[in-house]
């Protein structure tokens, strides 16, 4: 009964909830809220928004509803309660209405959404994507880059041409120039003139382009340093994780994350994927699951890590089904993403005042990596450490330690020489 569900005392209150339509389907959705962590609060304001809903919308029985007749209700809505003399504010009155009938109708699988027209090369896209993945074996990461930056210019390219026969390497160019016109670096110009090449060679293998463009493009220069990782130094990475202070949620589950982040130097991808099972306590070992080079690596579980995760776990981890290790702050929850681990690195580096050209996750992990080379730590132990799979990924910090070396080294003997 939902009198029992949402804790109702009122005679009055339960009475509208009981006696209007599509109980059954209410209560059945109120379930699938309390289930994934929804207050009791929160779910008690989902089922008085969802009688106006219905009111609104006129449903007596669930049918199909469409985003737009769902849009017009909510305007309605907020008209009656502009007029409203007891209501003090109005302000989230449309867009809760919105979030409320969507919410419930996506459940109850009658939400209808207008279908989104595929782009003019998505099948050339889509069959580029299967080679990359079952040919070619990359990773999801690079497989996702390159059909990103190649349905980018064959968006921007199919505004002027219909036909990929007609495309000329003039057009590549001139997209590569536009862009960097338009707030592009070099590495990022380069970066989509190397997924634009790998896509017009194949492009050439299927007859669908004339040949030699793939060839034909051209990387930017970059600068002798230009593409040298960039991190904060060691000090300022202990005042970072020193800054994390307090019991609240993201707090504990902050200082979980920069942990693994910087003791690690794992990829925000590789942390996402993690899951409660791949933490072994009794052994003090947890597995990850490498992005780029693939595969599974096992990793002693460092001791002030470990009590981190921990007192995440215990203290601040939601309640939920869901096997991921880390989860958002708010229901529903789910594993968090690249999105949030970036706005959990970039507040609290900008907070303690760290002034580095990239704040996000990966920056910690070249901190890591110069830091253990600093210390003594081989190449190969630093790229089995990182999960490179090319030790040429590695020696990259060797270079970075170079540099580093050269501004201890440029000052004045005043003539002892």
């Amino acid at each position: 009964m939902l009198r029992t569900l949402l804790r109702l005392e009122e005679p009055f209150y339960i009475a509208r909830q009981e006696e209007a339509p599509l109980l059954r389907e209410r209560t059945t959705f109120l379930e699938h809220l309390l289930k994934q962590g929804t207050s009791l609060a929160a779910a008690r304001g989902v089922s008085w928004q969802l009688l106006n809903v219905m009111r609104l919308l006129k449903l007596a029985r669930l049918r199909d509803v469409w985003i737009d007749e769902i849009q017009e209700a909510a305007e309605r809505w907020t008209r009656q309660q502009r007029s409203n003399p007891n209501i003090r504010s109005y302000k989230h009155s449309g867009s809760y209405f919105t979030y409320v009938a969507k919410k419930w109708l996506h459940f109850a699988g009658v939400l209808k959404r207008p279908a989104i027209p595929r782009m003019r090369f998505a099948d050339e896209v889509d069959d580029f994507a299967r080679w990359m993945t079952e040919e070619r074996g990359m990773s999801a990461l690079t497989v996702r880059s390159h059909r990103n930056k190649t349905s980018l210019f064959l968006k921007w390219f199919s505004e002027r041409c219909r036909s990929l026969a007609s495309v000329r390497l003039r057009d590549v160019d001139d997209f590569l120039i536009f862009k960097g016109t338009n707030g592009w670096s070099r590495k990022s110009a380069r970066g989509y003139a190397d997924a634009l090449r790998s896509f017009f060679r194949y492009a050439e293998q299927r007859g669908w382009c004339r040949p030699g463009i793939g060839e034909g493009i051209t990387s930017p220069r970059l600068y002798a340093q230009e593409g040298l990782p960039e991190g904060p130094e060691w000090k300022q990475v202990r005042r970072l994780l020193g800054s994390v202070r307090g019991n609240n949620a993201a707090a504990l589950r902050a200082r979980a994350v920069l942990s693994l982040l910087v003791v690690y130097g794992l990829r925000s991808g590789e942390i996402s994927r993690l899951l409660l099972s791949d933490f072994d306590w009794r052994s003090e070992t947890f597995t990850v699951n490498h992005s780029k080079r693939g595969g599974a690596q096992k990793y002693p579980l460092q001791h002030e890590v470990g009590d981190a995760i921990i007192a995440y776990i215990r203290k601040a981890r939601p309640r939920s089904s869901n096997p991921s290790l880390f989860l958002t702050l708010k229901p529903p929850y789910r594993g968090i993403g690249h999105s949030s681990l970036w706005r959990i690195t970039s507040t609290r580096m900008e907070a303690v005042g760290i002034r580095c050209r990239r704040r996000g996750p990966h920056c910690l992990r070249h901190a890591c990596a110069t830091h253990l080379l600093e210390q003594g730590a081989s190449l190969k132990q630093i790229g089995d450490l990182l999960g490179h799979r090319d030790s040429r990924s590695t020696s990259i910090y060797a270079k970075v330690h170079l540099q580093q070396l050269r501004r201890v080294a440029d000052f004045d003997l005043g003539g002892l020489l």
